[in-house]
């Protein structure tokens, strides 16, 4: 299902969270939206615990720069999120590796 804002987004990811994919990791994504819903939030994850909130995290491991529409169609799987990444169509600062695969941790 297509989120409609950021705090959609947010109950989504929580929802779609998969614990047991996520045990042993340490991870903080960083997402700044751009185009139709603009804004920041961020995902921590650790140990199999998510916490999602709205704003600005202050030590992101990876800062994922998107078109809010681009994002939701990626997390369809409409399109490939390696590929779009490879054309330019959004961008990672930090680690790119914990960006790409932070697919795994949820079931969307």
């Amino acid at each position: 299902m297509a989120s409609a804002n950021i705090d959609q987004f947010l109950a989504e990811l929580e929802r779609s969270f998969a614990p047991e994919r996520a045990r042993g990791t340490r991870a903080i994504l960083q997402y700044h939206f751009t185009g139709d819903v603009t804004g920041a939030c961020y995902a921590v994850i650790d140990d199999g615990v998510l916490h999602a909130a709205p704003g600005e995290h202050t030590a992101p491991g990876a800062t994922i720069q998107t078109d809010f529409a681009l994002w939701q169609r990626i997390l369809a799987h409409e399109v490939d999120r390696l590929m779009v990444y490879q054309e330019g169509q959004y961008t990672i600062q930090g680690d790119v590796e914990l960006a790409l695969d932070s697919d795994a941790w949820f079931t969307h």
